[in-house]
Formats: structure tokens, C-alpha cells, sequence
């Protein structure tokens, strides 16, 4: 067992760690998982966006970076023009000088995109999109269209405030939905259809407030009816009032903790320990990973194999550590960098091959703080230099918080592990202000309860919070899904939305537990003091089919 540096907790570094480790030649980690984890995601601003002028040709542009930031924000498409010199900022390396300080100063010197989208049409207003179209305020938007209002949403089309959410369609307030058509309001589905107030079903179609069932068709709060005695109770319920909404979700929450439950959430894995995880293979202390092999550490990261430590990532990755965002083979220590191979500390970099300590680059190879080499002068260089950082026990780190773009509660890192702003000064690390409340004056219009009852002009209205204060609009699209999904009009704001059903998610901790049934070892992210009755998956699935 090792001490983190940081915390001061003891955590395992497993035989198969190390081989991993002595494989890819880096020494074990200093920080225990939880403090590695909060370290990659004080890089990844997700929600925050900014007006602010392009540093290149002067255009009013929405940027995830500050008009305070230290280094020049371009236009993605002025960032993807040829108007500019990524090598302009190349620098020699100092082997007198701590190398996460010279990449400190390259990192304040190379031109960053204002918000990254990738092969995306109308997307303006959302950020780390790649192949999607026509989205709104979808942050983590991976080929979708006519998106609006979510996060982590890949592969899906027409969904509204969606949290966690693939391969779904017509779907609104869902999480942890994967392969759904027309839920709305529901939470841990996979394949279902034409259905509202959900928690925990598998296969199931035309249901309504149900928990925990599998393969059910025509069931009102987990109570089965002939399809013309639902179709007809159906009928009755006016989904559009946000008073009978209010009800049919407290009658949710009563059956909610007396189902039995599978130990972690998702289906054919096979050696896996975390949540959320679907078709994975020997992959541990992981969480929302898919089609991964041979891994440990991941969230949120598609198609990895002998991986650790990595964080948002939807495309193949092999042989990485330490990485956010990126996608290719033998990245380390990595941020946003794509349809890369053979790259070491770099930010921001795509299709490139064989560079060290870069930022900004497209299409490069054999480059070092942005200088171009020959490749015999870069093998020689980067081994001296990876030397270098072995004595000075740099080699193999993150990169540090000091270099982050952004305060630590405009990240991840503050979602996941929230502080205060006292902790977080005290750390070391930056705390931003934010104008919690806009001075600008919100209406003092009403919103009917009923869908039905909701005029035009409410997308000219200002409209307040009512749990936060804070002021948000309904904009045109969202009106037309309302009424034809006869949906009410929602009382909060986005960040709230996004707040509330991050809530009804488990959490990123697993706690050892004993199967209710066999009384075998199991590891959970349901904590010993809930109500759930939890089996292991052999059991759970004897006792459902």
C-alpha cells in the first residue's frame, strides 16, 4: 500500500499495475485514484461558456475560455485556417529548468480553438461535439442531431435535458438510458419504448411508473394490465400538467429501493469491477466505459484497450495513460489530442505522430514545445529529456493544476469533488466568481401549468429559476418538442436540470458488500446503507429471467 502525496489516503498499486506501468516505462503514481482523477478534471470545462472577441480576426465569438485568459482563443474555423503558424511559438528545451515550467509557457503562448467541435453543423452553443448537427447545449455531443439541453449524449437524436444518455431517440429528462425510443422521465433503462417514470427497466414497452422490471409490456406502477385497460388508464393521464407530473414522480419514488438490483449497471461485461459499463472485458475501478478491454481507472471512454487513467474519450485509444479527450495509440499524458500516435504532454494537438510537450499542432511529427526536428534529432532529444524528468521526478505525472486553463469550479473536478472556496484557495488552485444572478431583470410571467395553456411569447420571455434564481429562456425548439410530446414547460434552468439528475446517478465510489442472496463478495456502487436489495449478477439474473 502507497500514501498519496495528496491526501494523505492509502491506495493499492496491484501486481498487474505495475506491469502495466513497467510496460509503458513510467514509475508508479504518487496519487491515489481519486486525487488522479480530480487532477485530469480541472482540465475539462464542460458547461461554462463566454462572449469574447477572436484573438485572430477580431469576430464576437462564444468561447469555453474567458476574455482573461493568457493565451490567444481563435475561431475553431479561423483555428483550422491557414492564417496562422502553430510552429510560430516553438522554443528550445532548458535542461536547466523544471519541465512543467517551460510547458507552462508554451501552453500560454499557442492559440486554443474557443469551444471543440469537430465535424458538427449548428452547433455553436455546444462544446466537445464531434459529428453532430443541429444541437443546443449538449456538452460531451457525439453524433448526434436535433439534440438540446444534455450532456454525455452520444449517438442519439431528438432528445431533450438527457444526462448519460446513448443510442436513444424522442427521449426527455432521461439518464442512464442506453438503446431507448419515446421515455420520457426515466432513469437506468436500457431497450425501452414508449414509456414514462422508469427506474431500472430492461425491455420494456408502454409502461408507466415502474421499477426494476424486465421484459414487461402495459404496466402501471409495476402492475400488469390488458393493453386496452392501459391504453385507456393512458388516456386519462394529461402528461402535459406539471401537477400530475409531480405526482406520478412521487409515486415513482415509493417503489423505488424495494426492487432487487444487479451490482453495477450494464450488460455484456465479463471481469469488471465499477458502473455503468456495457461490453467490457478485464476493466476495473471504471465507470460509463463501452467496448473496453484490459483497462482500469476509465469514465466516460468508448473503445479503449490497455488503458488507465483516462477521462472522456469516445474513439479507439490503445496503450494511453493519463489522458482527457483524446483518441489514438501510446498517448500520455494527454489533453484533447486526437487521431494521434506516439505523443507525450501534449494539448490540444490532432493527427499528429512522434511529439513531445505540444500544444496547438495539426499534423505534425517529430516536434518538442512546438520545434520542429529531424527524427534523429527528436529520438536523441526526447530521451534526454525524459531522463531529465526521471530525475527531477517529473517523468510520468500529470500535467500539474498550475497549468490548467480554467478555475477548478469551472471543471469537472468541482462536479465530481466539489469544494469550497476556501479549499480550494487553499490548495493552491483558482477560484472564479461568477455572476450567479443576471442583473438583467427577469418577467414576472407565469407558467401555466398545462402545455396546453402555454402561448408563443413565452421564447420572448425571461424566465427564473425557481430552485436556483438564476434566468433562462425557452427558445423555439424546445416549445415545438413541448407540444408535440405534450411535455410541460420546465421550472428550472439548465444547470439545475443537469444538477438535479446528476443526483440520480450512483456515485463514482465502490464499497464491498455481500450478494443479498450468496452471500458472495461483490463490489458496488450502492453504499451499505441503502435500501436496495443487492444481488451479484449471477444471482440477479436468475431471480428477473
Amino acid at each position: 500500500m502507497k500514501n498519496c502525496k495528496q491526501c494523505n489516503i492509502s491506495f493499492e498499486v496491484t501486481p498487474q499495475d505495475l506491469k502495466f506501468y513497467e510496460k509503458i516505462d513510467i514509475p508508479e503514481p504518487e496519487l491515489c485514484p481519486v486525487c488522479r482523477m480530480q487532477q485530469r478534471l480541472m482540465y475539462r470545462n464542460f458547461f461554462n461558456l463566454y462572449h469574447r472577441k477572436c484573438d485572430l480576426t477580431g469576430k464576437s465569438i462564444i468561447s469555453m475560455y474567458d476574455e482573461d485568459a493568457k493565451f490567444p482563443v481563435y475561431d475553431m474555423h479561423a483555428w483550422w485556417g491557414d492564417e496562422w503558424d502553430d510552429l510560430a511559438c516553438g522554443r528550445d528545451f532548458d535542461f536547466s529548468r523544471p519541465f512543467f515550467e517551460q510547458l507552462k509557457e508554451l501552453f500560454n503562448s499557442a492559440p486554443r480553438m474557443n469551444i471543440s467541435n469537430t465535424q458538427c453543423e449548428n452547433t455553436d452553443y455546444c462544446n466537445f461535439s464531434f459529428g453532430s448537427r443541429n444541437c443546443y447545449m449538449v456538452f460531451g455531443n457525439v453524433d448526434n442531431e436535433d439534440c438540446y439541453y444534455g450532456h454525455i449524449v452520444w449517438q442519439s437524436k431528438n432528445c431533450f435535458d438527457c444526462l448519460y444518455t446513448y443510442r436513444s431517440e424522442f427521449c426527455y429528462e432521461c439518464t442512464d438510458c442506453v438503446q431507448c425510443n419515446g421515455l420520457s422521465f426515466c432513469t437506468g433503462c436500457d431497450n425501452c419504448s414508449d414509456s414514462r417514470f422508469l427506474v431500472n427497466c430492461n425491455n420494456c414497452r408502454n409502461c408507466f411508473g415502474c421499477v426494476g422490471l424486465k421484459n414487461k409490456e402495459h404496466c402501471i406502477f409495476n402492475k400488469p394490465y390488458s393493453k386496452e385497460d392501459y391504453e385507456k388508464k393512458m388516456s386519462e393521464f394529461n402528461q402535459g400538467n406539471i401537477k400530475l407530473i409531480e405526482i406520478a414522480q412521487s409515486r415513482v419514488k415509493e417503489l423505488v429501493g424495494k426492487e432487487i438490483v444487479k451490482h453495477f449497471h450494464g450488460f455484456n461485461c465479463e471481469n469488471v469491477t465499477g458502473d455503468y459499463l456495457y461490453n467490457c472485458k478485464n476493466v476495473f475501478d471504471s465507470y460509463d466505459a463501452k467496448n473496453c478491454e484490459d483497462s482500469r481507472y476509465l469514465a466516460t471512454a468508448e473503445s479503449f484497450l490497455n488503458c488507465y487513467d483516462a477521462n472522456y474519450s469516445p474513439s479507439k485509444t490503445e496503450w494511453s495513460i493519463n489522458v482527457v479527450a483524446v483518441s489514438g495509440y501510446k498517448l500520455m499524458s494527454c489533453h484533447n489530442v486526437h487521431d494521434s500516435a506516439n505523443i507525450y504532454y501534449a494539448d490540444n494537438c490532432y493527427s499528429c505522430k512522434d511529439c513531445f510537450a505540444c500544444a496547438g499542432l495539426k499534423g505534425k511529427k517529430y516536434c518538442i514545445l512546438n520545434k520542429q526536428y529531424s527524427k534523429e534529432e527528436y529520438e536523441d532529444l526526447k530521451n534526454r529529456i525524459i531522463g531529465y524528468m526521471k530525475q527531477t521526478g517529473e517523468w510520468g505525472e500529470f500535467f500539474p493544476p498550475d497549468l490548467t486553463s480554467f478555475a477548478y469550479n469551472e471543471t469537472m473536478a468541482q462536479e465530481y469533488i466539489p469544494l469550497s472556496k476556501e479549499e480550494i484557495e487553499s490548495n493552491g488552485w483558482r477560484w472564479k466568481e461568477k455572476d450567479e444572478i443576471s442583473q438583467k431583470k427577469g418577467s414576472d410571467y407565469q407558467i401555466p401549468d398545462d402545455i396546453k395553456d402555454v402561448s408563443d411569447d413565452i421564447s420572448d420571455q425571461v424566465l427564473i429559476c425557481e430552485k436556483s434564481g438564476k434566468h433562462y429562456k425557452i427558445i423555439p425548439q424546445e416549445l415545438k418538442f413541448y407540444r408535440a410530446y405534450n411535455l410541460p414547460i420546465p421550472r428550472n434552468c439548465f444547470d439545475q436540470r443537469q444538477e438535479d439528475r446528476m443526483t440520480l446517478r450512483n456515485p463514482r465510489h465502490l464499497f464491498d458488500r455481500k450478494c443479498a442472496k450468496c452471500q458472495s463478495d461483490i463490489k458496488t456502487t450502492y453504499s451499505p446503507d441503502r435500501p436496495e436489495t443487492v444481488y451479484c449478477e449471477a444471482c440477479y439474473l436468475k431471480s428477473v429471467y
